[in-house]
């Protein structure tokens, strides 16, 4: 009876591991060894880091911040919102079971005192760390949909449009995304920096891969000549193991070698994995609800990736369209999705591709695991920098069908769209791009909705058009 027992409790256990990690092949495959990626150890002359949260900082990046310390590098860390929407570490924090928007502006302040804590254990005075105070968890709806300053965007915790807080860069600002594109670019031109570090497209969190857009969006229409540094936090199955192994590497999880990512390591001394040790764990509210996934960052390297402008070539004819497979693809995504993957596969972005047909035809191409869905809406989402301008174009294939959504002031409305061309999990959209002979790049993404909740997304990148 005790063995049937054991075994009964041994099997949930085992099913209740195989839900967690989601998929078990990433996970072995991360924990084998892999080649290194190449070293740098300059971390530059003038060094911005610009993350999203309280803690990230140190997570990504400490290493880099001490040695910027120990060499009298100006450095300045600007973290965009203050955390405070996380209602399970505003639970724990409070004690509240149901926190209330008290509880996560309470939690909010305590994540601002935490960074300055371990930015201080690392050397580095309150006095250059900028807070923004933009609301946690919104920063995707602010890049997408909240651009304008005429419709803020509420915050899902504290429940305000408007910074609450008092000690940051722009006490009372408007949770906007030109507001916050604004104050990103208003700093970077006070400080003139070299190297900027920032999120990766590729994480998951959106508040990550906003953020990075709207760093990557400011360093283009700045037109900067700066080193970047893209830092990854949140990965399915990655860092693995989530333990304190500090004579271990941090490489690239394996299902990124199709990423367009261009990996280099900064190796840490021993005092820097130490100190980077002692930073990390004073972020207190953190660490009571993620402490091992915290631990597994503190390895002897940090790993920043580099993200290439990719060519959209100019072809002379159209493709078959009912061909297998996707031709003139620009970027291949892990299949998985990157939230509840198994709710619908039709979801499960996996390619982007795209030509250019006639010298402003442009042809997107997106694919799925399982044939495009009336039942999923799928968003194609541009930033178009032109000489002198910034455009918007922003698609959605709802119900089979191509709607233009007019988001801000720029965006461009009514241009020639074609009908969408299917063939089985592909889907073609055509659209008429105006003044190509001008346009200097497109930042371009995708993404994928299931019953109004967010599945899977293409990465934004940078891309340029092939010159004839």
């Amino acid at each position: 009876m005790k063995r049937k027992k054991f075994f009964i409790a041994f099997i949930i256990i085992l099913a209740l591991l195989v839900s967690y990690v989601m998929n078990l092949k990433a996970t072995f495959a991360n924990l084998t060894e892999k080649k290194p990626e190449p070293e740098f150890d300059n971390p530059g002359q003038r060094i911005l880091v610009i993350v999203p949260h309280p803690d990230d900082e140190s997570l990504g990046m400490a290493g880099v911040i001490q040695r910027a310390v120990s060499q009298n590098i100006p450095i300045k860390v600007v973290i965009v919102t203050n955390g405070d929407s996380y209602k399970k570490a505003a639970a724990v924090y409070t004690g509240h079971v149901n926190p209330t928007p008290a509880d996560f502006y309470k939690l909010g302040i305590q994540r601002q005192s935490e960074s300055i804590a371990a930015m201080s254990e690392l050397g580095l005075p309150k006095s250059d760390v900028i807070f923004l105070g933009f609301a946690d968890g919104s920063t995707r709806f602010l890049w997408s949909d909240f651009w304008d300053n005429a419709r803020p965007r509420v915050s899902g915790g504290t429940q305000a449009a408007y910074s609450p807080y008092k000690n940051v860069y722009k006490p009372g600002i408007a949770y906007t995304g030109s507001n916050l594109e604004n104050s990103i670019q208003e700093i970077i031109k006070s400080f003139n920096p070299t190297d900027i570090y920032y999120p990766l497209a590729d994480d998951i969190h959106p508040d990550h891969w906003a953020v990075s857009n709207f760093v990557r969006y400011a360093i283009t229409a700045m037109n900067l000549n700066v080193r970047q540094h893209m830092f990854l936090v949140h990965h399915p199955q990655w860092p693995v193991p989530w333990l304190l192994e500090p004579s271990k590497p941090l490489l690239p999880p394996v299902d990124m070698a199709d990423s367009n990512t261009k990996w280099q390591i900064f190796k840490l001394r021993s005092s820097e994995i130490q100190k980077k040790e002692l930073a990390i764990r004073k972020y207190k509210t953190q660490i009571a609800v993620m402490e091992p996934f915290l631990m597994g960052f503190i390895r002897e390297n940090e790993l920043f990736g580099t993200k290439p402008v990719l060519i959209i070539p100019n072809v002379e004819a159209l493709p078959d369209f009912k061909q297998q497979g996707l031709p003139y693809t620009l970027i291949k995504i892990p299949a998985g999705g990157i939230l509840n993957q198994e709710i619908y596969r039709s979801a499960d972005l996996t390619e982007l591709a795209a030509f250019c047909y006639k010298g402003n035809e442009l042809y997107v191409g997106m694919q799925s695991l399982a044939p495009i869905s009336k039942k999923v809406i799928y968003h194609l989402e541009m930033r178009l920098f032109y000489k002198g301008s910034i455009k918007r174009i922003d698609i959605g294939l709802v119900g089979g069908k191509l709607y233009e959504y007019k988001k801000a002031k720029n965006s461009i409305y009514n241009i020639p769209i074609s009908n969408p061309i299917f063939n089985k999990n592909i889907v073609w959209i055509k659209m008429n791009i105006p003044n190509t002979q001008n346009l200097n790049y497109i930042f371009m993404g995708a993404d994928s909705i299931y019953k109004n909740r967010l599945i899977d997304k293409i990465p934004w990148n940078m891309y340029k058009l092939e010159k004839k």
